[in-house]
């Protein structure tokens, strides 16, 4: 059961979060917040995952904060929060698959703006709604 609301809590929150992320260019924390706290307690409640994979799936989204971070801003931390979020939900492998394939997506599209659009390398994308695309990829 805990599958089947997980999957539609982190849908809602990633179509939500991209919807915010396209018109903002940022996102809020509740959505985030939320959806965090909503899948601690279906993990504590239906235990599918172990402890450990939760948090190594929590990391890969850590990591793209810190590289936000690092960068000064040329990631964003609301992608790096999203993909936290994920982790929690999907756990380590899962959430590498997720990121991985989206950022295959958001890399060709980058690339046709460059080829096709005559868009500049430094043109930014939001990525959170190729992380929904991503999922929504990897649900079907």
């Amino acid at each position: 059961m805990e599958n089947k609301i997980g999957k539609v809590l982190l849908l809602l929150a990633l179509a939500g979060t991209a919807c915010e992320d396209c018109r903002e260019k940022q996102i809020a924390l509740y959505i985030p917040i939320a959806t965090a706290g909503a899948g601690v307690v279906l993990h504590l409640l239906y235990r599918e995952m172990t402890l450990e994979n939760i948090l190594l799936g929590a990391t890969v989204g850590g990591m793209l904060i810190l590289i936000a971070w690092i960068s000064r801003g040329s990631v964003g931390v609301g992608d790096g929060i999203m993909l936290t979020v994920s982790g929690i939900f999907l756990g380590f492998w899962e959430n590498i698959v997720l990121f991985m394939t989206a950022l295959g997506m958001v890399s060709m599209t980058a690339l046709c703006l460059i080829v096709i659009k005559r868009k500049e390398r430094n043109y930014r994308l939001p990525f959170l709604p190729f992380l929904l695309a991503a999922y929504l990829f990897l649900l079907i």
